[in-house]
């Protein structure tokens, strides 16, 4: 039960830093998109934070980009709407991968339940009036 909540706990995690990123990178383009005139004065470390870069560079990390977030840093107009859309998609894995996953861990919930209260469950009023 230790190992699935903790599965549990990173996959939240993971759907939430991405969720959040997701929102910081529209505000980004937004920002860019009323005033494009500024987009290379814009600093995307006032919109995201270091947790959405690091987001960011993992996730291109794992496709054999290294230097996304400098490429993003010279031209947040340019590479805002992949960045975006690549967000999207690994949004809505995670999602459904957390969704097919709550199965499984409703099922090891369900079959660990009495094991986890430490002792027996009896439904024998006396055993518990014995017990106190």
């Amino acid at each position: 039960m230790f190992k699935c909540e903790d599965e549990m706990f990173e996959l939240d995690m993971l759907v939430e830093f991405v969720k959040v990123t997701i929102k910081n990178v529209a505000q980004l383009m937004e920002k860019i998109n009323d005033n494009i005139d500024i987009a290379e004065m814009i600093r995307i470390e006032d919109y995201l934070t270091p947790q959405n870069l690091r987001c960011i560079k993992k996730l291109y990390s794992e496709l054999g980009v290294e230097d996304i977030v400098d490429a993003m840093r010279k031209n947040p107009l340019g590479t805002s709407p992949f960045i975006l859309r690549k967000l999207k998609q690994e949004y809505k894995k995670w999602a459904r991968c957390r969704c097919d996953k709550n199965k499984d861990w409703a099922d090891v919930y369900k079959k660990n339940y009495r094991k986890s209260l430490g002792r027996p469950l009896n439904r024998n009023c006396q055993d518990i009036k014995n017990s106190s």
